[in-house]
């Protein structure tokens, strides 16, 4: 099948021949695979850039003091999705993190006290998704490597807070993620190749803290008005714990991604850890999951659940899974 690559991906591959440096080389490599088209005539490109990108972040970690310093700031991605908590400074991200996570970040009534990206685990059903609270956005001081996790990330919360000005603080949001070259859009929403050669889009969610505070009804209300057709908006309280569920549950629809249950042959159902895959992946990704192995020598799979006709359907590697899906494997 052939790639059919758009003119904007010549235009970013064009800017990656002229960078000097392997951040500005990882930078234009990221634009290449936000524009490529997704299906299989582009997998052995997207393949191989992804293996360009590796080994460019090798090379600078080689340079002086960068071993040190990607150690310091890397986050790797764990659980069902990474999920980046940005904002300008004191509007509650440490609180909204310990509130959503159990977590113990320092959470003080001054801004910048978070120094470093401070990962941790929130629950969702039966699955975990990272979340990372990232030192504040300051307009126009973006440090390279918060750049980096922002664009690492599956899903951004971008939070303002209801006790202030939530206007400006949107505006400042705006503003810095254009100037990193980064556009938030909402989970789902259709991009434009030409959109993407600009700004690489992020999915993101707007999250409103402190909507227990007085003032917080009128704030919110005026930024519904100002942002509420940009971007998904709630409200929230880390102190209260109000809107914390929905916003749970709004993240890890974003993210996009199916829990699939496997059974053993002759045994009962494992729905304590379902295996967390890309919304679309067929019963041969599912194999792929498991054990390289086990995809080689797979022959069918009997399924249970709302992508079947009836319980026990047997299916093939290219049947598409749907959300909760138990299925049983069986190979050569």
């Amino acid at each position: 099948m052939p790639a059919n690559l758009p003119p904007q991906y010549f235009e970013a591959e064009k800017l990656y021949r002229q960078a000097k440096t392997p951040a500005e080389k990882i930078e234009a490599l990221e634009t290449m695979l936000a524009i490529m088209p997704k299906h299989k005539g582009t997998d052995h490109l997207r393949a191989h850039l992804r293996a360009r990108m590796a080994a460019l972040a090798q090379e600078a970690q080689r340079q002086p003091g960068g071993g040190a310093r990607a150690e310091l700031y890397a986050v790797p991605k764990e659980g069902a999705g990474q999920v980046a908590l940005a904002g300008p400074p004191n509007v509650g991200k440490s609180q909204l993190l310990a509130a959503l996570t159990g977590a113990t970040p320092k959470v003080a009534d001054y801004p910048y006290t978070t120094q470093l990206p401070q990962p941790a685990m929130m629950p969702v059903d039966n699955v975990q998704v990272q979340l990372v609270d990232l030192p504040p956005l300051v307009a126009g001081a973006t440090p390279p490597w918060q750049r980096a996790l922002l664009r690492q990330a599956d899903l951004l919360l971008l939070v303002v807070s209801l006790a202030e000005d939530p206007l400006s603080e949107w505006a400042l949001l705006t503003e810095e993620l254009a100037r990193l070259r980064l556009r938030a859009v909402p989970p789902g929403a259709a991009v434009e190749a030409e959109e993407v050669s600009s700004a690489a889009p992020r999915k993101a969610l707007l999250v409103a803290t402190h909507s227990d505070l007085p003032e917080a009804a009128e704030n919110l209300a005026l930024l519904q008005l100002e942002a509420g057709d940009q971007l998904p908006l709630l409200a929230v309280s880390g102190v209260t714990g109000a809107g914390l569920d929905e916003l749970k549950r709004r993240i890890f629809a974003a993210l996009d991604v199916i829990r699939i249950y496997t059974k053993p042959p002759g045994k009962p159902v494992d729905r304590a850890r379902p295996f967390v895959l890309p919304r679309g992946s067929t019963v041969d990704d599912l194999a792929g999951a498991i054990h390289h192995d086990l995809r080689r020598r797979l022959r069918y799979g009997l399924l249970w659940g709302a992508s079947g006709k009836f319980g026990g359907q047997r299916v093939g590697r290219q049947h598409v899974l749907e959300d909760e899906d138990v299925v049983e494997l069986f190979a050569e």
